[in-house]
């Protein structure tokens, strides 16, 4: 009995997730293997808190830990427990492997890096952008009331932001949602404007082939599927390139407009949001590629 009760005790202690102290003592080789601005990826992904405890910001920061999806990156630094990979390193290639205790942090390549040539959330502010809503311009500020909707509720309404007629959820920022897998999302904040569409025009873009982004809700707030769609449409120097539908039970849905007919020139583009419900939380990624 006894013999049993040790092997008993050895299979729970080996599939047994690592405790505070054990993600203390390998953070320094993570911060060894990682180089600047490389992303840390964890499998599987319900331990990334974990790792972001014991790594902080420095290590992951939030653009990196909300990212889209991973493939502007060259290179990333994946941390693994419990035998899992991470599905979004599928066909990446490793570069370099080191096993510690229950740990394996391997250093991932990216076999076809992408090269994005804009960012419009990182750009979002009032020397690049202007947006305007039926009621007329919406008003940059620094200085907006940070407000959290708690659980169940609306995310954070940062302080940088346009503010748009109505209030409340009406404006334009940076904040992060929660997908259909309840991982977050950095995107820029869109709620549909009363009356007509939300114009939100990016002055001076370096184009290439595509206008690449994903679209999505707070997951919690429309998982019931029965909200009105948004439709997001984009244009170049006033022509329209694309137009996506977000429906609730897509989650964070994928789209790409083209735009190799401008391909090495600089133009304005403006993202035109509508829907038939007004109060519809929105929010978007895209970037020039």
């Amino acid at each position: 009995m006894l013999g049993l009760a040790e092997l008993g005790a050895q299979f729970y202690d080996a599939r047994r997730a690592p405790r505070e102290a054990e993600w203390q003592d390998i953070a320094p080789v993570i911060r060894r293997m990682r180089s600047d601005g490389e992303a840390v990826i964890v499998a599987p992904y319900w331990a990334e808190p974990w790792a972001r405890h014991v790594l902080g910001d420095g290590q992951m920061p939030l653009a990196q830990v909300a990212r889209p999806d991973a493939s502007p990156f060259p290179r990333v630094v994946e941390v693994s427990i419990l035998g899992q990979n991470a599905p979004e390193l599928r066909g990446w290639q490793v570069e370099q492997s080191e096993q510690h205790g229950r740990f394996r942090v391997r250093v991932m390549s990216n076999p076809e890096p992408i090269s994005i040539r804009y960012d419009f959330v990182n750009a979002l502010g009032p020397a690049a952008v202007h947006v305007r809503g039926p009621s007329g311009e919406c008003a940059w500020t620094e200085r907006a009331r940070v407000e959290n909707g708690g659980l169940g509720g609306h995310p954070t309404y940062p302080a940088h932001r346009f503010n748009c007629s109505g209030g409340g959820s009406h404006f334009v920022g940076v904040t992060v949602i929660d997908d259909k897998d309840y991982r977050p999302r950095r995107c820029i904040w869109a709620s549909p404007a009363v009356g007509g569409p939300l114009s939100v025009t990016f002055k001076d873009v370096p184009l290439g082939a595509s206008i690449y982004g994903y679209a999505g809700s707070p997951w919690v707030m429309v998982r019931d599927g029965d909200g009105s769609p948004v439709t997001l449409q984009a244009r170049v120097n006033g022509e329209v390139v694309g137009s996506h539908v977000q429906r609730d039970q897509m989650g964070w849905a994928r789209f790409s407009f083209s735009t190799a007919q401008f391909s090495g020139r600089r133009a304005a583009v403006e993202f035109s949001v509508t829907s038939d419900d007004y109060q519809k939380p929105f929010c978007f990624y895209a970037d020039a590629r």
